[in-house]
């Protein structure tokens, strides 16, 4: 029988329901039966890491596999961490509860520089050594992979191996290996060997040179999202529709290190999304890409997915966001179809203030297309959107500083209504890419150029990025194995998800790296070009003589044009099948489909049934918020395909009634809400519903009219857990009484009687009864 946290430590940390596990439908395989057993990690919180499209694709491709399961894990906040440490339990994996000790592989993504912590807190919670030369046999093989492995030397040490490129092929390569070498019972010196053989795997105790791994065909991996547990902070699917950029940006590590440019067919990716909202019960994806403005057919795709989701009025529930579109690649037909689902936010980059500046950073944009597109949006009901720009940057002037604020004041002599706001963060030299010798400026540049633009902007107009995070980013992407023990100090000194700001703290980075002697500013040094850089292993296929011909041209305000439309760049990419694959475009506009306007239907044609459902919330269900069990309940209901009625209006959402919040935390015999649907008779279906362990529906009303919950009495039964607690509730009943409140001794326990609107359970214990935390004094559990 699987363990899990109990419940007690559940109530003493903030957000519980990011640590509960089992998500519904996961597909669980059976422990024992199994070859090897994979976890597959990501250090920051359940609600950050959950959307990662590499751990879902991999995690779902190793569990198609008969021989292999996969499941995942997480990095914690430090108050669920104290808690585990205080009661000496192990970190567990999310679904089948348990401790990554009893796995095979442990893969932990490398995504960001930030994140550096958050693996040694996943590997720390699991009583797993840290560096791979601690580690005896009996312990998970440590797998790395991720955007950040350009560069892998300051984490290198953690790892057996990691990968370098895409790993979608790679991976069963690797896992064939350990499972024979489980097999064989060999030392771990053979494994390495093995591994190291491998096209695309680098085993940082052999410090072997490796190739970047590419994969040609994306569409021969299909892969399914699942129903995370909660809310995540990106809560729609993650769709592939191309991978890898050539527009050359010369600060853009991405670029380099996914080219070449791989595109999905509009077939494949119809058919991916219609899989993916079936089989999770969401609706509405992201269609990713390093820049989905510049895929070749994307006017067409959208016709294909207004024809698909947006024909027929009732059912008008589906959404898409385009997290990456280009300056000029903006168009009516692009904004309606966007506002069809929910209106997104519209970001820009033009990186840089002057023309000059964007020639050598090679992001070559015509202003006035900015300008245009925004025009576009305004008049298609945006009245807001956000531009990125970069401090610091190579050459970079005052006059390129000022001409931020000059755009900023151009764009708003065309558009004075529009709410437009300016986000700046500092330039990193990012390894393989032509700026990767460049110096990073220190942090007091930083704040000296933050502050200049201060001067001419209101504060909510003008973000930046913090630039104690950006400085340290800049330490490890061009860091050396050295920056280890430094990693591993400031974890044991207190350092933890440091991309969060309410986490970081700089101060103790600082301070540990003064104590072990580690100048930092000498990490954002200019580089010679020919010195021997950390990385210099690693290939990313991109020739060296191809960054220095760049960066030449960047001193020079020259640009190189995408290769995908102008002549090969030479960059050393391609090579016999591995080149860029584009979609053909059949049409340049892409057809116009009918929609909500031209092929009206009546949602009056349907009549809408409300079904008032009761369902219980107990064990450990009650650390899910009303919220988050409503939006477990439904994403249900719309996998399995029950006809819910949808609003209409922008943000179109199912029509529900709620009835009063119970606080996080306590156990209910009865919770209300009222959903309407489109067809009488599904009583019978809606009371055999499996939901969440703890979450059963176990009545179910049918009527025509909204139901109303807010009038009902709500009876609390309260189990005081000490003599203490007790105490406090007898003050009140003594001494105290409020209008609509009643609370009656029943020996075993007291009952709480609550006839009035608007009332704060929190609130009441914590004024009326005295007590602030009270969950971790008192059972409390809701009659029907």
């Amino acid at each position: 029988m699987n363990k899990d946290y109990p419940l007690e430590i559940l109530f003493k940390v903030k957000k519980p329901s990011r640590y509960i596990g089992e998500e519904p439908f996961f597909p669980k395989k059976n422990w024992e039966e199994v070859k090897l057993k994979v976890c597959i990690g990501y250090p920051d919180l359940y609600e950050i890491g959950r959307s990662h499209l590499g751990i879902n694709i991999l995690s779902y491709l190793i569990n198609k596999h008969p021989d292999y399961l996969a499941d995942f894990v997480f990095a914690v906040a430090p108050d669920f961490e104290n808690e585990l440490k205080r009661n000496s339990i192990p970190l567990l994996s999310f679904n089948y509860r348990k401790p990554l000790k009893e796995f095979d592989v442990l893969g932990i993504t490398y995504a960001y520089e930030l994140s550096v912590t958050g693996i040694l807190n996943i590997l720390e919670l699991s009583h797993i050594p840290f560096k791979t030369i601690e580690r005896e046999k009996e312990y998970p093989i440590i797998l790395g992979g991720g955007p950040s492995c350009g560069n892998p030397e300051p984490i290198a040490e953690i790892y057996d191996a990691i990968v370098i490129g895409d790993g979608e092929e790679v991976i069963f390569e690797i896992l064939k290996i350990i499972k024979e070498w489980k097999k064989q019972k060999e030392d771990k010196e053979t494994l390495w060997k093995e591994l190291a053989k491998i096209e695309g795997v680098y085993v940082p105790i052999l410090k072997n040179r490796v190739k970047k791994r590419i994969v040609i065909d994306l569409s021969k991996f299909r892969w399914n999202f699942g129903i995370p547990v909660i809310q995540l902070s990106h809560d729609r699917i993650p769709l592939e529709v191309s991978r890898g950029c050539t527009r050359g940006c010369r600060f853009c590590e991405a670029s380099f290190y996914y080219r070449p440019v791989r595109e999905k067919e509009i077939n494949d990716i119809l058919e991916q999304i219609k899989e993916n909202f079936k089989t999770t019960g969401y609706t509405e994806a992201s269609l990713m890409s390093l820049s989905i403005g510049d895929y070749s057919a994307l006017n067409e795709l959208i016709a294909e997915l207004k024809k698909e989701f947006y024909s027929n009025q009732i059912f008008r529930k589906y959404a898409f966001s385009l997290p990456s579109l280009r300056v000029g690649s903006i168009n009516e037909e692009i904004l309606n179809f966007i506002k069809l689902g929910r209106k997104t936010g519209l970001t820009f980059a033009p990186e840089a203030g002057t023309e000059r500046l964007r020639k050598v950073i090679n992001k070559d944009i015509d202003i006035d297309l900015l300008i245009k597109d925004l025009e576009v949006a305004w008049k298609e009901g945006w009245k807001r959107a956000k531009l990125y720009f970069m401090i610091g940057l190579p050459t970079e002037t005052e006059e390129d500083l000022k001409g931020i604020v000059n755009l900023y004041k151009e764009i708003k002599r065309f558009l004075p209504g529009m709410h437009i706001v300016v986000s700046v963060s500092t330039f990193i030299p990012k390894p393989h890419t032509p700026f990767q010798w460049e110096r990073q400026i220190d942090l007091e540049e930083t704040y000296e150029k933050i502050k200049y633009l201060k001067n001419f902007f209101k504060k909510r107009v003008f973000k930046y990025h913090k630039p104690e995070q950006s400085f340290l980013e800049g330490v490890i992407s061009r860091g050396d194995r050295q920056l280890i023990n430094l990693i591993i100090e400031v974890y044991k000194n207190g350092a933890r998800l440091d991309s969060w700001k309410e986490y970081f703290k700089y101060e103790i980075w600082k301070d540990t790296a003064e104590k072990l002697g580690i100048n930092l500013k000498d990490y954002l040094r200019e580089r010679d070009i020919n010195e021997k850089l950390p990385w210099d292993h690693i290939d990313l296929r991109v020739k060296k003589e191809y960054l220095l011909k760049e960066r030449e041209k960047a001193y020079k305000a020259q640009v190189t044009k995408d290769c995908r439309f102008e002549k090969c760049s030479k960059c050393g990419v391609c090579y016999k099948e591995i080149k860029n694959i584009l979609v053909k475009k059949k049409s340049e506009k892409g057809k116009k489909i009918k929609t909500e306007d031209d092929k009206k239907i009546s949602d009056t044609q349907l009549k809408e049934i409300w079904y008032e459902i009761v369902y219980t919330k107990k064990e450990k269900a009650i650390f899910l918020s009303q919220l988050e069990t409503i939006r477990l309940i439904l994403l249900i209901l719309e996998k399995l395909e029950f006809p819910l009625v949808y609003t209409s209006g922008f943000h179109p959402h199912p029509k529900i009634v709620l009835g009063p919040a119970l606080p996080v935390g306590i156990e209910s015999e009865g919770e209300s809400i009222g959903i309407a649907m489109y067809k009488k008779g599904l009583a019978k279906r809606l009371l055999e519903l499996e939901i969440y362990r703890g979450i059963k529906i176990i009545d179910v009303i049918e009527k025509y009219e909204k139901p109303e919950f807010f009038k009902k009495m709500i009876k609390l039964n309260i189990y005081p857990k000490d003599s203490f607690a007790e105490k406090y509730l007898k003050n009140f009943q003594e001494k105290n009484f409020e209008e609509g409140i009643i609370l009656e001794n029943k020996k075993d326990y007291y009952q709480l009687i609550i006839n009035k609107k608007n009332f704060s359970i929190s609130k009441f214990f914590k004024e009326k009864i005295g007590i602030e935390n009270f969950l971790e004094k008192y059972a409390i559990i809701k009659q029907r």
